[in-house]
């Protein structure tokens, strides 16, 4: 089978037409054209509907009855998709032309690879271009998916289908915060995340309502997946883990308070030294069952 053809890539969408036009052109410009371009319209009004109709020859549209978030978006696509590899695109962000070839030329490479990502560059409308680099030289597995500092942008992975099937996809219940739900179950189950050191995304951070600028909510959600994955952060980390990954990302939500922040960055620097995998742990094997709260 050709490589070009066994490619799906996801875009879901919300009364975003502002934006939808860099996201599919990119997706459409790829060197390695995908077997097929699947955009999910997750109930958005009828003005941003009818704007999609300009893509109906060259992609599939999916309209959910009622709106589910980005999770049951995603998960709306995955069930079309045709292809052995699923590409996800947020309908607000860019690949760069050469992504998905470079990331199809990895896996099939390395066939024991279940998924891949890569760097992103976030641009702004106020400043300049800023490399991120969210994860290590070594794959995101299991302890990298309980630390808040690694991080897999949903629109840098390409993830085989088989292992999206196997964890049945976004959990449903997480409105925000569902990628880092993403992580710790995908690495739960015994897979794990290739980062490839390249930037080929393009991440927009200003000019829509983006959910990370709404910092309290996001904290809340955070605790959330900290109590439904306590148990995994009492294998790995103990409950300095869980401890941790709170401080972080209270961190990040404090930062315009600013001596709130100066105490929760001094507090954390003193958790991080203490930050250790607990002796004995060992990788789940994949499809093993693990405890969940």
């Amino acid at each position: 089978m050709p490589l070009s053809q066994d490619i799906s890539v996801i875009i879901p969408f919300y009364n975003r037409e502002q934006f939808i036009d860099d996201a599919v052109q990119s997706a459409l410009a790829q060197t390695l054209p995908p077997l097929e371009i699947i955009i999910v319209n997750d109930c958005s009004f009828e003005s941003s509907r009818k704007y999609l109709n300009r893509y109906s020859n060259m992609c599939r549209i999916i309209d959910l009855p009622k709106n589910v978030g980005l999770a049951g978006s995603r998960n709306a696509g995955i069930r079309e998709a045709r292809g052995r590899f699923i590409a996800l695109l947020d309908d607000d962000d860019v690949w760069l032309p050469e992504k998905l070839e470079v990331q199809r030329a990895y896996l099939e490479e390395h066939p024991e690879c279940p998924a891949v990502t890569c760097w992103v560059t976030a641009f702004f409308s106020n400043k300049p271009d800023d490399l991120w680099v969210q994860f290590g030289p070594n794959p995101i597995r299991l302890p990298q998916a309980l630390d808040e500092w690694f991080w897999a942008v949903p629109s840098t992975l390409m993830v085989r289908s088989s292992a999206l099937q196997a964890i049945d996809g976004f959990d449903i219940r997480f409105r925000e915060c569902e990628d880092r739900d993403f992580m710790i179950r995908f690495c739960a189950a015994g897979f794990w995340i290739q980062g490839i050191p390249r930037a080929l995304v393009r991440f927009r951070r200003t000019g829509h309502s983006s959910l990370s600028g709404r910092r309290w909510r996001m904290y809340r959600v955070h605790m959330r997946i900290v109590w439904l994955h306590r148990a995994l952060f009492r294998r790995v980390y103990g409950i300095r883990g869980m401890v941790s990954f709170l401080l972080a990302t209270l961190n990040k939500s404090t930062e315009n308070t600013p001596f709130v922040n100066r105490a929760i960055r001094c507090a954390l620097r003193l958790v991080k030294l203490r930050l250790r995998i607990r002796p004995g742990y060992q990788e789940f094997a994949r499809g093993e069952a693990h405890e969940r709260a």
